[in-house]
């Protein structure tokens, strides 16, 4: 029964944190042609960025977040978007008789409102229960892939899980990771303090609200995915397909789990969604309700993780100058209605997160590096690491992904000759471009970033290809076999997935077993707390040290000193760095037995 209860209170505890926020934005800023499933992704979205925006604010006037603030808050959410959405399900009983694409938030005098046919309901109601059933099974295979993990997995989830704990620790974000270690915090935060805010409401420990957390994040991104997939189409079945293969047939993002890289998810799951706002302005229309989204995301993605900030800025670029492009074709001079907004609505979103920006950037410009590589194998391997081409390639895998890869080109030229679709098949070239590693790079950011996005356009480009065969109609006759042979072969795409998927996490990326667990549950209960432990450590990569077994979850679940900090300790002053780089370096040369 305890069991059943704490579940319960951690469902409730999800859908309050992911959703609750994001609706109650949803409510006030209306959009009448969009469907309960674009209103879902949208809605996680929101949330993810009104949370981190919150704890911005809540951080620049110095307010410690206390409990009875924070559930104050979240129930005073509840009926305004209750109030505001009983007003919309009356509406719900019309539609305008405009065209989709430029259908305005509000019905002009000229709009004609007719009553909706029990048909299209019902047809309307057929295809929400099928996404419904798919996004369904997908969390439920999400939480399938973790189903042997008893902690998050590698070096990221240390430090994650601790940044969680200051987060609650100090009622918001902190100033630096004291007690942990002697550094300014300075990091992207959004997945934080959300992951703060559902371990609060689900009573849950830090590194169960991150693990869990994570993987609902995971299966959203397919939701966002199938948000953009309907900017960019204004076709469900494209937008299903899309977000299909990203759920299911390609390795990445399922793989970020292996890697705990719940900073670049979060930013990955905004990302479908801000694109698919500013493709709204350009093909709908600037309203104040597509306005304050792209403003909403680009700060959200900004606090989220800076490299899916830059993928953004790329897209938004590639998008205003086509439009500009295609004004000086037709003659029209600059329409400011076009790009403008685009520009002034990610300009809104940066200074939103420009507080946090400035703050990072006092730290972190000293990380900031422009410069080029030759076109050699060996200038690649010494600049990087070696065999770094070869671990671009596994990236970039397996099997499955390399095939998918192949088939997204044609989808690419589909995309390149469609007007409406432009801006992304450029955009998909350009983060190609970014996982190839010669030419010009800009530090931090490496190609493999680039790699372990690429999922993103090609689950979208690859869905293009076989929805056009499937319209495409040559020969009347052969049509449903055409059809056949396109549906059997997408099936066989799921299903090479799902196989390759079932058993997703590297077991080499595990850390701590259930055993290790029950030790470090030992060491809380038994050990004082100012004890300091020997952990058995490695060096990793670009002269940083890791731990390599449970012992390193000690401080972050016991507040017990261990002699390794968690990952991000190089961001700390350079003498205290080269100071444990010295520790962990001797400890690494001691043996020990497994």
């Amino acid at each position: 029964m305890t069991f059943i209860l704490n579940g319960a209170l951690a469902l409730i505890a999800g859908i309050a944190v992911l959703f609750l926020p994001g609706i109650a934005w949803l409510s006030l800023f209306w959009e009448p042609d969009q469907g309960i499933f674009e209103r879902l992704a949208e809605a996680m979205g929101l949330s993810i960025s009104l949370t981190a925006l919150m704890a911005l604010f809540a951080y620049l006037i110095g307010w410690d977040v206390t409990s009875l603030g924070l559930i104050a808050l979240y129930l005073a959410l509840i009926p305004l978007a209750i109030w505001q959405l009983r007003l919309r399900w009356r509406e719900r009983k019309f539609y305008y008789g405009k065209d989709s694409l430029e259908t305005e938030d509000v019905p002009s005098n000229n709009d004609v409102i007719h009553p909706i046919s029990g048909g299209v309901l019902r047809q309307d109601y057929l295809r929400y229960s099928v996404l419904a059933l798919i996004f369904f099974f997908l969390l439920i295979w999400r939480f399938y892939q973790i189903r042997n993990l008893v902690l998050p997995v590698w070096v990221d989830s240390i430090h994650h899980v601790q940044i969680v704990n200051l987060f609650l620790a100090n009622g918001g974000i902190p100033e630096t990771f004291e007690p942990y270690m002697p550094v300014p915090f300075f990091y992207h935060y959004a997945f934080h303090a959300l992951a703060a805010v559902f371990s609060f409401f689900g009573r849950l420990s830090s590194e169960n609200a991150v693990l869990i957390l994570g993987q609902v994040l995971n299966a959203g991104v397919a939701l966002a995915v199938y948000r953009l997939g309907i900017a960019l189409w204004a076709d469900w079945r494209r937008a299903a397909a899309g977000a299909i293969l990203v759920g299911f047939v390609t390795h990445m993002p399922a793989y970020y789990l292996t890697w705990g890289r719940y900073t670049l998810l979060t930013g990955i799951l905004l990302l479908p969604l801000a694109m698919a706002a500013a493709l709204d302005i350009v093909n709908k229309g600037a309203s104040k309700s597509r306005l304050s989204r792209l403003i909403l995301f680009t700060a959200g993605i900004l606090l989220a993780h800076y490299y899916a900030a830059v993928l953004l800025a790329i897209f938004l670029i590639i998008l205003g100058a086509l439009n500009l492009i295609q004004d000086g074709r037709q003659n029209a001079g600059f329409r400011w209605n076009t790009w403008l907004p685009l520009f002034v609505a990610s300009l809104a979103g940066l200074l939103l997160a420009g507080p946090w920006l400035y703050r990072m950037w006092g730290y972190a410009q000293g990380g900031v590096e422009i410069g080029a590589i030759q076109l050699s194998i060996d200038a690649v391997d010494e600049f990087y690491f070696p065999d770094y081409l070869s671990y671009l390639w596994r990236l970039l895998g397996p099997n499955r992904n390399h095939a998918l890869i192949f088939i997204a080109l044609p989808g690419l030229l589909i995309t390149l000759f469609r007007k409406r679709t432009q801006a992304f098949g450029l955009w998909a070239i350009a983060l190609s471009l970014f996982s190839l590693p010669w030419g010009i790079y800009v530090a931090p950011f490496r190609p493999d970033h680039a790699a372990i996005v690429l999922f993103l356009p090609t689950g979208l480009l690859v869905s293009e290809l076989f929805v056009s065969l499937v319209d495409w109609s040559p020969i009347p006759r052969l049509v449903q076999l055409k059809t056949a042979a396109v549906f059997v072969l997408f099936a066989a795409l799921v299903g090479w997935g799902f196989w390759g998927t079932r058993s997703v996490i590297n077991s080499a990326t595990v850390l701590a077993t259930k055993a290790d667990l029950e030790a470090v549950n030992w060491i809380e209960a038994n050990v004082p707390a100012g004890a300091r432990f020997f952990i058995n450590v490695n060096h990793w990569q670009y002269g940083i040290y890791r731990g390599v077994d449970g012992g390193w979850w000690i401080s972050p679940l016991t507040g017990r000193e261990t002699l390794l900090p968690s990952g991000l300790y190089p961001m700390g002053e350079e003498d205290y760095v080269h100071g444990v780089n010295a520790v962990a370096a001797r400890a690494s040369q001691i043996k020990y037995l497994y």
